[in-house]
């Protein structure tokens, strides 16, 4: 049977997920030290914490993943010849050096979901 929640369980996970002390979540949420170290001990609390981080993770990337096209979009207009040579040079760096670790990224996860979909079939 499943441990009941408390109602400090979230909030604390919330606060300690964000990068705070459990002492100074516990100050914050209202919830007594000795409790709060309870509760952070549970492998269900350590799980909720990953849980969340990894959502603030997913969400942070979805917003770059966004905004990314906007700064390849301005590399490539910095690459015109209307743009001072300095400039058009600083922006071919900028997308050569970029180039590389994203192909191999994007290899890596080919050969990875590859791996994956053949151990399924196992």
């Amino acid at each position: 049977m499943a441990a009941k929640k408390g109602k400090f369980d979230e909030l604390l996970a919330v606060e300690v997920a964000g990068g705070i002390s459990i002492k100074d979540a516990a100050l914050k949420v209202g919830c007594s030290l000795t409790h709060a170290y309870h509760i952070s001990s549970s492998p269900a609390f350590q799980s909720r914490v990953a849980s969340i981080r990894s959502e603030s993770v997913q969400g942070a990337v979805g917003r770059l993943s966004v905004i990314a096209s906007r700064a390849v979009d301005t590399l490539a207009e910095l690459l015109g010849p209307q743009n001072d040579a300095r400039d058009r040079l600083a922006s071919a760096k900028a997308i050569l050096a970029a180039l590389q670790p994203i192909s191999e990224l994007g290899e890596l996860r080919k050969r990875l979901d590859a791996l994956e979909a053949k151990s399924c079939q196992s």
